[in-house]
């Protein structure tokens, strides 16, 4: 990163801040970021890039119904136009940056015969592929890195729950899943924007479907974080930290909500609101200390549309998904998001 003499000052007022892209890959894929750094100022620590922050929305709580393989396909664009520190304010040391990160998110389902009591054994995996493009005003900070490549991957296995049925059809289903997210992606030491987190996170998280009328859902998938520590952390300058190297750092825990509803106005199709909150729990860390000032926030809400497609006894669903970002602290703020979703059965 390189930084006007003029700016330094907006660099001490901001030491714990200097948020990275928003990537979002549900990957999430959904919100990205990096490891910037000035001189003799602490890194960002940021939470990891394949993250699910709304990349699911309506009838959450299903999922295949027999056994087989589902391809999952997502093209999720994110516009970044603000970057946030902790009070919510814009950074002083940006000037007009403008963060665009087009995903695509390939995710394979596997639904196996395996029974566990009333519920039945999947698998998920997942792979974006994902292109970074920042920009900034000068005279003004910027953040080094971008392009093209693959992000990491994500391993989930899950419990699918038979559904409630009521006389006119299910009343309430529900998903367990435990993933784990792998650093396989691209990541260079040298950048402030990268592909991949640079460490293992584990992210267990429970989905869930309610149909108070045949025609109205009610979804929501509430998420748990654990990072663990990034031993080579990233940064396009030396990385220094309360008058040391930088040796390691760990994002903070999280937990965030998808939370959606929609009804369904004629056969087959649903209109509805989505949304997303996403809360730090515990400050991140420079070298086993914490750092003050850290934890990251977001909400994310906007519209959202289903369609579903009937192939003899298959049944393809589309989702179309929006969203515009508030209440933002210490990343990238998403002026405006857009994913189209793809499940085709095999």
């Amino acid at each position: 990163m390189q930084v006007p003499s003029g700016k330094r000052r907006a660099f001490h007022t901001f030491r714990h801040f200097i948020p990275t892209a928003v990537i979002g890959v549900s990957l999430l894929f959904g919100a990205d970021h990096a490891l910037a750094q000035v001189n003799g100022m602490p890194p960002t620590v940021s939470q990891p890039q394949g993250i699910n922050l709304g990349e699911t929305s309506f009838m959450d709580g299903f999922s295949r119904s027999g056994p087989g393989w589902t391809y999952l396909p997502a093209l999720r664009y994110a516009q970044g136009n603000a970057i946030k520190d902790g009070s919510g304010r814009d950074a002083a040391a940006f000037k007009d940056p403008r963060i665009d990160v087009l995903t695509l998110i390939n995710h394979l389902s596997y639904t196996s015969p395996i029974r566990i009591g009333d519920a039945t054994l999947g698998l998920n995996a997942l792979l974006p592929v994902v292109s970074l493009d920042g920009r900034f005003g000068q005279p003004g900070a910027t953040l080094a890195g971008g392009g093209t490549s693959v992000g990491d991957l994500t391993i989930s296995p899950s419990l699918q729950f038979d559904p409630v049925m009521g006389a006119t059809g299910p009343l309430y289903s529900q998903r367990l899943e435990f993933s784990f997210l792998l650093p396989t992606g691209r990541y260079d030491r040298s950048n402030d924007l990268n592909q991949g987190a640079g460490y293992y996170s584990l992210n267990p998280f429970w989905a869930a479907t309610l149909l108070p009328t045949p025609r109205w859902e009610i979804s929501w998938r509430l998420h748990y974080l654990y990072n663990f520590k990034n031993t080579q952390p990233a940064g396009s300058a030396p990385l220094a930290y309360q008058g040391q190297t930088v040796r390691d750092t760990q994002a903070g825990q999280a937990a965030w909500i998808n939370l959606s509803t929609s009804y369904e106005v004629v056969r087959d199709v649903r209109l509805g609101l989505n949304s997303y909150y996403f809360k730090q729990l515990t400050d991140s860390k420079t070298n086993g200390a914490d750092m003050a000032g850290s934890r990251e926030q977001v909400l994310g809400v906007g519209l959202g549309a289903m369609f579903t497609i009937h192939r003899g006894d298959k049944h393809d669903v589309l989702w179309i998904n929006s969203y515009t970002e508030s209440h933002v602290r210490n990343r990238t703020r998403n002026s405006l998001i857009l994913q189209a979703r793809y499940a085709y059965e095999f």
